[in-house]
């Protein structure tokens, strides 16, 4: 195997932790990195499902699927699979994600000790929020204050 430590680091497609990197801005990131950066410590604003997709919604914009910890699938209709994230997460602050190092499965942390296991497959799916964008055209007024 070749030493890989003489590659410049935009050669490497992986982070670390096995995961693609994400642009931030003018950085790259892994998803671990990205939800330990700018997810935490913000609050679970709800839960979030569509179609067989189960979302974690955060005051930050930013969705994290919850992937099932034993299979990798998302499963919003399973109602007590869907409670019991909705328990656990709903209106807490995520403080830490972190990997397992036996499992490598994603384990967030929130606030007051509660924490969610999910499959990695929330790490390899996880996507950035796109900046929202409002457009007001110049001969629109400004609303009254």
């Amino acid at each position: 195997m070749a030493d890989r430590s003489y590659l410049p680091p935009t050669a490497e497609k992986t982070c670390e932790h096995g995961l693609d990197w994400l642009e931030s801005g003018e950085e790259r990131v892994c998803a671990l990195e990205y939800l330990n950066r700018y997810v935490a410590p913000c609050r679970v604003e709800h839960v979030s499902r569509h179609e067989t997709q189960l979302f974690l919604v955060f005051d930050s914009g930013e969705k994290l699927e919850c992937c099932c910890e034993s299979c990798g699938e998302s499963h919003s209709d399973d109602r007590d699979y869907s409670q019991e994230i909705t328990h656990v997460a709903l209106g807490r602050r995520a403080l830490r994600f972190r990997l397992e190092a036996e499992s490598g499965n994603l384990v967030i942390w929130f606030a007051r000790g509660d924490h969610l296991h999910l499959h990695r497959n929330a790490l390899v799916r996880f996507r950035p929020a796109r900046p929202s964008r409002t457009v007001r055209p110049p001969h629109a007024q400004k609303p009254q204050e």
